[in-house]
């Protein structure tokens, strides 16, 4: 009986799409939004990351990721097709190898360098 509830408990968290999608990083988002609130200048995403990561995009509210995937041939399939919903925020996503890593959700007040921004 255990095993037969552990295969299906198996079978049914890896063929749910929301198990494998990247959640917003509220640490990195909050020292983001302290280091612009601090300061009141372009962040420079370099000096605030600890990860390793070659580009980054933003999307706007109500964009469709798949779109931005197949016009940049990147791999966005880790994101909600809801991750851009709220009119309020902006979500930072980076990219390492051509795949997103890490995103955050974004007031729309803090700006960013241009340093390895990928332009959408």
């Amino acid at each position: 009986m255990k095993k037969i509830f552990l295969i299906i408990s198996i079978v049914t968290l890896t063929s749910c799409d929301s198990f494998f999608e990247l959640n917003f990083d509220r640490e990195l988002t909050d020292k983001i939004h302290s280091k612009y609130l601090k300061e009141k200048k372009p962040i420079d995403l370099n000096n605030l990351t600890d990860f390793e990561w070659d580009s980054y995009f933003i999307i706007y509210p109500y964009s469709i990721p798949e779109e931005i995937e197949k016009k940049y041939k990147i791999d966005l399939s880790n994101l909600s097709e809801y991750v851009a919903v709220d009119d309020s925020k902006r979500v930072l996503v980076f990219i390492k190898n051509k795949k997103s890593i890490k995103i955050c959700q974004i007031k729309y007040r803090v700006e960013f360098t241009e340093n390895k921004l990928l332009k959408i």
